[in-house]
């Protein structure tokens, strides 16, 4: 029996997908990693066997079986359910200063206190309790709750979505009040628990910016320095790509003091830096900052550890908040907070920007999505693009949608994820991309699929979204002042630029060249070939 290439592609892009799927499942069944002193140590021995132990493998440069680990040089140790021997044995294994984690899932363990004495009584200092939950065996889970800081086990209960539903409202107090009794009766499992071996005396100062928070606290404008400092991680999204968000806890404080961003993988190092050097030209475009955008409290990156400090702000998405009747209100606001965000500057030569922001943008698309375009609808693009005249260069935001503009309790929008952004960017931009992703929550296109025809709909004034996209255009272009006539083109730009978002997700699922057919389940693509179909405007 022969097998034709065909056959042998599709296994090998089959084989790709579920590597692909397999280390992601890992990486995320070591995000307790982000708990301990450096994500990424050298050397570990590991006391368990099965997932943990491949990820153990997958997250250090070498990884040392039980009995074969050299005395006291270890960087991490690991173990499910451990006893007194393994608790010695891992101790004796690690340096000075080295880190120990554990998962505990009997009732036996006695809750945090019994889990803390265990530790103690091995010589472990450091010591911090987490409850990860959701914890099911094919899922990791979404957050690691400290068990032992109860103003942060306050602060996400107190910040879980409202339910809009009676079941809803009904499964919120069931969490609630498993939660409270779980954790009352120490019934609360898996515990899993961080601790390190005391460090030396005399050691050379510390390359992770996590274990200088007590130092730099009061330098970092955060108050006087706490007595015990608490974390809460979030470690959601669906890629391993996705970053790695902490919410630090000073004290007694019923309010995290910062948001502390770390990246899963060496890929995701430069979002992070591009989040940090944008955030920090707004602030300095604007003395004491923008209100609605998070202020940078410290970027490192040194020694293989990266992490973003940033001030907290919080509130409800957007789209939790949209309905028919506060559509267009919202719609304005967030117009005004872009116009704000652009400025009113003077044009820009377009000699100056075309080549970076379209003819680059262009290049990419056509590369990309080559194989489904057609020749004629892309000559067509770039006689649309070629009537932009010059236009003021302003910060884009690039991910403006309603899951990453918040509603503040007072009101007010906070705009958060600036990775994408770009600081020296087109106007108009970021507007276009809210305006379609609002007008697809609330006609139910997120839920349907049917995004092309919400697209068309929003584009005709005499629609419900149609009438509140052209209002806020014209009251972006009024508080901006730029040509009218660049519209179109820039909505037109606007899909060829998220397109790179779209091509890169799609090479992740099929692990390499995505085929025609993969091509064309591009959303932003659909939305250009919409754009081309109607009238210019």
């Amino acid at each position: 029996m022969t097998t034709c290439s065909c056959d042998v592609k599709r296994q090998m892009v089959v084989s790709d997908v579920h590597a692909e799927a397999t280390r992601n499942w890992l990486l995320r069944r070591a995000d307790w990693r982000f708990l301990l002193p450096g994500p990424r140590p050298a050397t570990s021995v590991c006391f368990a066997k099965g997932g943990l132990a491949q990820a153990v493998a997958l997250i250090c440069d070498r990884m040392f079986e039980p009995g074969q680990e050299p005395q006291s040089e270890c960087d991490l140790a690991v173990a499910v359910n451990p006893n007194r021997a393994t608790l010695s044995a891992a101790w004796a294994a690690l340096r000075p200063g080295g880190a120990f984690y554990a998962e505990w899932y009997s009732p036996l363990a006695g809750g945090p206190r019994g889990v803390r004495r265990r530790l103690e009584a091995a010589g472990f200092s450091e010591i911090a309790c987490y409850w990860p939950w959701p914890w099911t065996p094919q899922r990791p889970p979404l957050f690691w709750l400290p068990l032992e800081a109860p103003e942060a086990l306050r602060f996400f209960l107190a910040t879980r979505p409202r339910a809009t539903s009676p079941w809803g409202r009904a499964r919120n107090g069931v969490l609630q009040a498993t939660w409270r009794l779980g954790r009352r009766a120490r019934l609360l499992l898996p515990i899993c628990a961080v601790a390190r071996r005391p460090k030396a005396l005399e050691r050379a100062p510390e390359s992770n910016p996590l274990d200088m928070l007590p130092e730099q606290w009061s330098a970092w404008g955060l108050g006087p320095t706490p007595e015990r400092i608490s974390w809460l991680l979030l470690t959601g999204g669906r890629r391993p790509i996705n970053k790695v968000v902490g919410l630090v806890f000073g004290g007694s404080d019923s309010r995290p003091s910062l948001v502390v961003k770390r990246p899963r993988l060496p890929e995701s190092v430069a979002a992070l830096a591009q989040e940090a050097a944008v955030l920090r030209a707004v602030e300095a475009d604007r003395p004491g900052g923008m209100e609605g955008v998070p202020r940078v409290i410290f970027f490192h990156d040194r020694a293989g550890q990266t992490s973003l400090g940033e001030t907290l702000l919080t509130g409800e998405p957007l789209f939790r908040r949209l309905r028919r009747d506060n559509y267009r209100e919202l719609g304005l606001k967030m117009t005004a907070w872009l116009a704000d965000l652009a400025g009113r500057t003077p044009a820009r030569p377009r000699a100056e920007w075309w080549g970076r922001l379209v003819e680059a943008t262009l290049a990419d698309f056509e590369q990309s999505f080559g194989p489904i375009l057609d020749a004629e609808r892309l000559r067509e693009t770039r006689a649309i693009l070629a009537t932009l005249g010059d236009l003021p260069l302003v910060c884009e935001q690039r991910d403006c949608s309603p899951w990453n503009v918040l509603i503040a309790p007072d009101g007010k929008l906070v705009v958060l994820d600036w990775e994408s952004a770009e600081p020296r960017g087109l106007p108009a931009l970021d507007l276009i991309y809210f305006l379609t992703y609002t007008a697809f929550f609330l006609d139910g296109a997120m839920e349907t699929g049917r995004y092309r025809e919400s697209y068309h709909a929003a584009l005709d004034p005499a629609t419900f979204t149609g009438g509140v996209l052209a209002e806020c255009q014209r009251r972006y272009l009024t508080l901006t002042g730029f040509d009218p006539a660049a519209l179109r083109p820039l909505r037109l730009l606007a899909w060829i630029i998220h397109s790179h978002s779209d091509y890169k997700r799609l090479t992740a699922e099929v692990g390499g060249q995505p085929g025609p057919d993969t091509l064309r389940g591009s959303v932003f693509v659909s939305l250009w070939e919409e754009e081309l179909s109607q009238c210019p405007n």
